[in-house]
C-alpha cells in the first residue's frame, strides 16, 4: 500500500507539472502575450545566489521603450513548493512588463529535496539582490511590489512580513536588513497556511472525487514542504504559515503594505483568503480582496478565459493606484 501511495503521488505531481507546462506553452501563443513579447526585452538566467543548478536564477523583463525609472515587480511562481519554475510562468512576467514594470521572475529551491526554509531563504536572498541591483536595469526600488500565486503567494506574504516584522530568525534577516518594505503585494489563490491541511475538509461541500483529489494535493504539498512537521504549527517554522503571523497579536515593526488578494469560490483553499480578509479589516490594513464565482484553483493563469483576464485587469488597477 505504501508503495502504491508513493507512486500515485509522484504520478500526480508529474501530471500536474506537465499541465502547468502545457498551460504556459499555450499562453505563450495568446495574442496579448505575443504582443507583450514583441515589446519587451529579457535578460535570462541571472544568478542571485549560490545554489547549484537553476535554483538561484532569475529572469528580468522590461519594456523596450523606457521613460524614466520603472516600478519593480517581483514574481514568485507557484507549484506547491515542488514544481514549476520561472519558465512556466514567463507569460505572467511578460504581462507585467508590458504594463511598464521592470519584472524579476524567480526560481527557488524546490521540495521535497529542499524543505522549508530553503524556498523562503531563496526569495529573501533574491529580494536583497534585487534591491541592490534593480537600478542597473532601470528600476526604482522605492516603487516595488511582490506577487505570487498558490505556494508563491505564501512566499510572497512571508517575504513581505519579513520586511515588516523584526525577528531573531536568520531565515529572513536578508529581507529585513534591506530596510525596504514593498509598496504593494499581490496574492493569487494563496496557500497561506501550510500546516494542518486537514482544516481544508471544511471546504468539502460535497464528496466528489475532484474535491477529494484537491485535498490530497494539499496534504502532499504540506508534507513535501514541512516533512513530518506538517500537521502542527511551531514557532521555529512560523514563516511557513504567514497568515498565522498576521492573525497573532504581534504588531509589525514597519507598516504593512496594501494587499491585493483573489481566489476562485470553488478553490479548496478559499478559506485562507477569507481569513486573510477578516484580519486585514480588523487591523485596518489597506486591501482589495476579490472572489470569482464558479472558478477553481489557479484559474487566473488561463489567459483565454474572460474571468482570468478580469483578474489581471483588477490586479493592474490595484498596482496603478499603489504607485500613483
Amino acid at each position: 500500500m505504501l508503495f502504491y501511495d508513493f507512486n500515485f503521488k509522484h504520478i500526480r505531481r508529474f501530471a500536474l507539472e506537465q499541465l502547468f507546462r502545457s498551460i504556459g506553452w499555450i499562453s505563450d501563443y495568446q495574442p496579448v502575450i505575443r504582443k507583450a513579447r514583441a515589446n519587451c526585452l529579457c535578460y535570462e538566467n541571472i544568478p542571485y545566489g549560490p545554489a547549484d543548478g537553476d535554483a538561484n536564477l532569475l529572469d528580468i523583463y522590461r519594456p523596450k521603450k523606457q521613460y524614466g525609472l520603472m516600478p519593480v515587480l517581483i514574481y514568485i511562481h507557484g507549484g506547491g513548493f515542488t514544481m514549476c519554475s520561472k519558465d512556466t510562468h514567463r507569460p505572467i512576467a511578460l504581462g507585467y512588463a508590458s504594463k511598464g514594470y521592470l519584472v524579476f521572475n524567480l526560481n527557488y529551491r524546490l521540495s521535497p529535496k529542499y524543505r522549508y526554509p530553503c524556498a523562503l531563504e531563496d526569495v529573501c536572498r533574491a529580494y536583497e539582490w534585487i534591491i541592490h541591483n534593480a537600478h542597473q536595469y532601470g528600476g526604482n526600488i522605492n516603487k516595488i511590489a511582490i506577487a505570487g500565486e498558490s505556494a508563491g503567494a505564501n512566499l510572497t506574504l512571508a517575504l513581505a512580513l519579513s520586511c515588516c516584522y523584526h525577528t531573531k530568525s536568520d531565515i529572513v534577516h536578508r529581507a529585513w536588513n534591506t530596510g525596504i518594505v514593498p509598496q504593494a503585494i499581490q496574492l493569487f489563490c494563496g496557500y497561506l497556511q501550510v500546516t494542518n491541511p486537514e482544516r481544508l475538509k471544511n471546504e468539502l461541500s460535497d464528496k466528489s472525487p475532484t474535491k477529494q483529489m484537491h485535498l490530497g494535493v494539499a496534504k502532499d504539498v504540506s508534507r513535501a514542504y514541512l516533512g513530518k512537521y506538517y500537521k502542527e504549527y511551531h514557532q521555529d517554522r512560523a514563516f511557513a504559515d504567514p497568515l498565522l503571523i498576521l492573525l497573532s497579536d504581534k504588531q509589525p515593526d514597519r507598516p504593512l503594505p496594501p494587499i491585493f488578494a483573489m481566489v476562485g469560490e470553488k478553490d479548496i483553499i478559499y478559506s485562507d483568503t477569507k481569513r486573510l480578509e477578516k484580519i486585514l479589516i480588523e487591523k485596518n490594513i489597506p486591501h482589495v480582496i476579490n472572489y470569482y464565482p464558479n472558478e477553481d484553483h489557479a484559474f487566473h493563469i488561463l489567459f483565454w478565459k474572460e474571468q482570468a483576464r478580469q483578474v489581471w485587469r483588477d490586479g493592474y488597477r490595484f498596482l496603478s493606484k499603489c504607485f500613483e
